[in-house]
């Protein structure tokens, strides 16, 4: 393995393109992951859509993407999604989602997500990316999350990015990196949490 993925980066190719032991993976699929992050949706997006503060929504779909870390952090990969597999459900109070692979490499989800009371619509598009460093792997979604409320209040934002470290010796560990940008595009505001 140690070989492949030394060639891989050699072609200049990203890690996604390594052929992986079946040991390593969790029995779902990238889409299924994905949804995992917006496991708080139904508590901080649906205050969020509530209230008319716009600053205190900033602080609700923070607390919404940080609150993935929690349930996102795992050693084991999801396999990848056929081009054009879809997935499609609904939350416990109703808010629909709709995911879509639409790319295989890079590899590429789009979505979308309505809540169900008409307070705010979620889309975009998450790319898995990942490199392989001596001993770790850092790995995220990248892409443009946009939420956009009733009143027409629109904040772009991402998730944030993760560090396996003990890959091949040491203890494991993984932690997160970075920062994270919300950027409230009709009211002209910013905010940034640095990991």
């Amino acid at each position: 393995m140690v070989k492949e993925v030394a060639l891989t980066i050699l072609k200049g190719l990203s890690i996604s393109h390594v052929s992986l032991p079946i040991k390593i993976f969790e029995p779902r699929s990238t889409l299924e992951r994905i949804v995992d992050l917006w496991s708080f949706a139904t508590l901080y997006l649906k205050k969020a859509g509530q209230t008319d503060d716009p600053i205190e929504r900033m602080k609700l779909l923070v607390c919404f993407t940080i609150s993935s870390i929690y349930v996102c952090t795992s050693q084991l990969k999801p396999f990848n999604p056929l081009l054009g597999e879809t997935m499609q459900g609904q939350f416990e109070d109703g808010t629909n989602y709709y995911l879509e692979h639409t790319s295989h490499h890079p590899p590429v989800a789009n979505f979308l997500i309505e809540d169900v009371d008409g307070n705010y619509t979620m889309h975009g598009y998450l790319e898995v990316t990942g490199k392989m460093g001596t001993n770790s792997l850092t790995s995220g979604l990248r892409g443009p999350c946009n939420i956009v409320f009733k009143d027409g209040q629109h904040i772009r934002f991402g998730f944030p990015f993760y560090k396996l470290g003990g890959t091949l010796y040491g203890e494991r560990a993984i932690e997160v990196l970075g920062s994270n940008t919300y950027e409230d595009l009709s009211n002209n505001r910013k905010a940034v949490i640095v990991f």
